[in-house]
């Protein structure tokens, strides 16, 4: 008896081995994909993106950072929304700008952070902040809520909770008189 339960523990095991490796094999795929079809000039093996691409495997964050990207896409395609492009916490990471989460390319404005190319400093869940102009935050959580199940608040901001990454919405006043007031 206690042989069938280890034989299927195992499997258990292997199986979820398999899932990890292939999420990770198609994260990659899905970067080097991207990166030949809509931004050739940085090139696969580009060393900012070979780091960022082996940190965030070895983070564990492969699979959120991926539905991260099809959100925020799903976002602008379905609503013609975009986060703001000077704010938010993956500003000046290369891998969220070629999964279309962030907006400006971090290498050709001379911005390139290298926080997520060092798996060591990335602290899991990773805390993501997007900002949206606060007329259209709140249509933009409400799309995000009837997408994806994860939507709560946290300290009265709205959060999503995927794998292993947690994506607060803030909101941005475009008057500079009132904008202290969301910064705190």
């Amino acid at each position: 008896m206690a042989n069938k339960k280890s034989h299927k523990e195992h499997e258990r095991k292997r199986k979820q081995q398999l899932k990890a490796r292939a999420d990770i094999d198609t994260f990659r795929f899905q970067i080097e994909y991207k990166i030949r079809q809509r931004f050739p000039e940085l090139g696969e093996d580009h060393p900012a993106v070979v780091a960022e691409m082996d940190a965030i495997c070895a983070a564990g964050l492969a699979e959120g950072m991926s539905v991260l990207g099809k959100m925020v896409t799903g976002i602008r395609t379905e609503m013609g929304v975009n986060p703001e492009a000077d704010k938010g916490s993956l500003i000046g990471a290369i891998v969220p700008y070629v999964l279309g989460i962030t907006m400006e390319n971090p290498i050709e404005n001379g911005q390139l952070d290298t926080t997520l190319a060092n798996a060591a400093e990335i602290k899991t869940p990773l805390q993501v902040r997007l900002y949206f102009d606060n007329e259209v935050r709140n249509q933009v959580v409400e799309w995000v809520r009837g997408r994806y199940p994860n939507v709560t608040t946290r300290l009265g901001q709205p959060i999503v909770k995927l794998p292993n990454v947690v994506v607060e919405f803030k909101k941005v006043v475009k008057d500079a008189e009132f904008q202290y007031l969301l910064e705190q």
